[in-house]
């Protein structure tokens, strides 16, 4: 069989690899089609995949971007006839009605915070979503019992490496992993998150412990990315204004902290807030409890213990993702 992956953004390519890997080691033909952002094209290169690059990566007006991309992907899909289009990109809806094929678009967040995602990918064959937003009943979603993060960092697909901890100098929850967002995608529009001067009173909290700083869109920490989960999972704690690495955090059992003004507009974040109580998010505004929450999990013996335990629940509840889109996807 045929499939084309339409990568957008690094989180992307960690919820595909292993389907990928799975797919090309079976035989099947897989093509990629990528418009860079933050370290996609370092990941990729590091696994030596062979992929195209989207002309819409030279484009700074978003709609423009938008078309370029549409273009660009239809141009390298033309006579490939391809059985399915996987991504969590806008354009492969209306590609696949094009070239033929199946698209089956990949998202996680509630359709509310992206109306203009969602109207776009009207054409779309299939959306696939966690089982936490079943409650929107879109009459081509399929709903799968898990996290895109589960495809990557579930038990059964990752296990981290101590030893990759100790070539950055790096001691297990002797550090912190702090991740600021550029916050320039369509949905972030007037969003806050971290300021510099409510950084500067949580660094004065966790003075005790080395930091790792993550900046997206920016070369800021010494880690290289495909050690960053590894690096992740061996941390204290997480302090973020980043959605998907509170979500990477939570599953992997480290205290999440995240700041910003999405608190209560995702309903995948606060299942892991309120019912596996595995992330904490609070607006930035709100210092003091910021600040006392920090402190808790910092100074509580039984930070690991309770984290474990709670982690433990999850992954009883959870599916390995990667295993449920093999099956879906190799007929």
């Amino acid at each position: 069989m045929k499939y084309c992956f339409d990568l957008l953004h690094p989180a992307h390519f960690h919820l595909f690899k292993n389907l990928i890997e799975h797919l090309k080691s079976s035989g099947h033909e897989v093509y990629i089609f990528v418009r860079p952002k933050d370290v996609l094209l370092e990941l990729l290169q590091e696994k030596g995949w062979d992929f195209k690059i989207s002309d819409a990566s030279t484009s700074n007006n978003k709609f423009l971007g938008f078309f370029k991309h549409f273009l660009g992907y239809c141009k390298f899909m033309k006579n490939k006839k391809v059985d399915f289009h996987i991504g969590s990109s806008v354009v492969i809806g209306a590609a696949a009605r094009l070239l033929g094929g199946k698209s089956t678009v990949w998202g996680e967040d509630d359709t509310s915070i992206m109306p203009l995602w969602t109207l776009a990918n009207l054409p779309t064959h299939v959306y696939m979503k966690p089982s936490c937003l079943s409650f929107e009943k879109g009459r081509h979603d399929i709903y799968h019992n898990s996290y895109h993060e589960l495809a990557y960092l579930h038990p059964d697909n990752f296990v981290p490496d101590r030893k990759i901890i100790e070539k950055y100098g790096l001691r297990e929850k002797e550090y912190v992993v702090s991740r600021f967002s550029a916050l320039k995608a369509f949905h972030d529009k007037n969003a806050r998150g971290i300021s510099p001067e409510l950084w500067s009173k949580i660094e004065e909290l966790i003075a005790g412990y080395q930091v790792v700083k993550s900046m997206e869109l920016a070369k800021s920490h010494q880690i290289a990315p495909w050690d960053m989960h590894h690096v992740l999972a061996f941390a204290k704690m997480i302090i973020s204004d980043s959605q998907t690495m509170t979500i990477e955090g939570a599953v992997l059992g480290i205290p999440s902290v995240r700041i910003n003004t999405f608190i209560g507009k995702s309903t995948l974040i606060e299942e892991l807030e309120q019912k596996y109580k595995l992330a904490i998010g609070i607006l930035p505004d709100h210092e003091e409890l910021i600040l006392k929450m920090i402190e808790d999990i910092v100074r509580s013996p039984d930070t690991e213990k309770i984290w474990a335990a709670r982690r433990a629940v999850l992954l009883a509840d959870k599916i390995d993702l990667n295993r449920w889109m093999i099956e879906y996807y190799v007929k």
